[in-house]
């Protein structure tokens, strides 16, 4: 993931990040971006689920860890580069795949009489 700040400002504000980015179970490496453009942040799970029916069951009951990174990730970016996390009124809490798993399609509100 590409952050629009040197590789000093992510590190001293890496605290802020949601775990798993903020714990001792994630290995982060650091390049400066091309065309000067900031810093590369590379983040990896020191042990990733010990196999293929261990991630299939983490993804269906929500608690996947790699996607937990993922999320970490892109909500420290945006904390980074504007401030703040931008959180929809319809899920405030952000984003959840347990909860994902159970929403139904868009439909048209009812036309107010």
């Amino acid at each position: 993931m590409t952050i629009r700040r040197d590789e000093a400002e992510i590190r001293s504000r890496l605290h802020e990040a949601d775990p798993p980015l903020s714990t001792d179970e994630v290995v982060i490496t650091y390049q400066a971006a091309p065309g000067a453009r900031g810093t590369e942040m590379r983040a990896a799970l020191q042990q990733s689920p010990a196999g293929p029916l261990d991630r299939v069951v983490g993804a269906v009951s929500g608690r996947d860890p790699q996607r937990a990174l993922s999320d970490a990730m892109r909500r420290f970016k945006q904390l980074l580069e504007t401030g703040e996390v931008t959180r929809s009124g319809g899920s405030p809490e952000g984003v959840s795949a347990a909860r994902a798993r159970d929403q139904r399609p868009a439909a048209p509100v009812a036309a107010a009489r």
